[in-house]
């Protein structure tokens, strides 16, 4: 891929989210700082923890949903706390806003709950945490192709994850998509990582039937 000037990339935060969901892609975007500006977005600026009130691991957002800049690309995490704000309208309308606008969203984990609350999985193949997904399935509403066996899907822009750490799995295979498996081995030689490389080898997908 080649442009000439950094993608943006806004990751939403908020109270309680899955520290690894937002640590985990954020270590490979911060590889390509020459390529990728990452930004981080709360309903209100400021710091939010992964166990709330002040738990956890703290994680400070530059920008409130009314003061984000334009994205190119849309990550948007999971976690305990988002169970609560599937439906929020704050969060509905800031994800629909710029997912409508961006080239491509993300979901880590659970975070492919708010995806499919706003309803932008309808008609579409999605997947997301083995343990949870019996609960986000029913946010479908019978309108999404859930996989279970899967580490990733992509679906046209819309990239989701399994749980947790496969949103790393995920991100590799994104960012080989746009910088090229060169540019991401350079990424993976410094932080020492081996990822999956087959979307469809879930060895968690079993616990979707439990």
């Amino acid at each position: 891929m080649t442009t000439n000037r950094k993608l943006v990339v806004g990751i939403l935060v908020f109270p309680g989210f899955a520290t690894l969901d937002i640590a985990g892609p954020l270590q490979f975007f911060e590889q390509l700082e020459d390529g990728i500006e990452t930004v981080l977005i709360a309903r209100e600026a400021g710091t939010l923890y992964s166990r709330p009130p002040a738990g956890g691991c703290p994680i400070v957002a530059s920008y409130a949903f009314a003061s984000a800049p334009a994205l190119d690309v849309l990550l948007v995490p999971g976690g305990k706390g988002c169970r609560s704000l599937f439906h929020d309208a704050a969060y509905q309308d800031f994800i629909k806003y710029h997912s409508s606008r961006v080239q491509y969203v993300l979901s880590v984990c659970t975070g492919s709950g708010f995806l499919a609350a706003c309803g932008l999985l309808d008609g579409k193949r999605a997947t997301t945490n083995k343990v949870a997904f019996r609960e986000i399935q029913m946010l479908g509403d019978g309108r999404v192709q859930w996989i279970k066996h899967a580490r990733w899907v992509v679906d046209g822009n819309i990239w989701t994850s399994s749980g947790v750490t496969a949103g790393m799995d995920m991100v590799c295979a994104f960012l080989t998509s746009l910088f090229g498996p060169d540019r991401l081995q350079q990424i993976l030689n410094v932080i020492e990582y081996t990822p999956a490389i087959d979307a469809g080898n879930d060895p968690f997908a079993f616990l979707a039937e439990s």
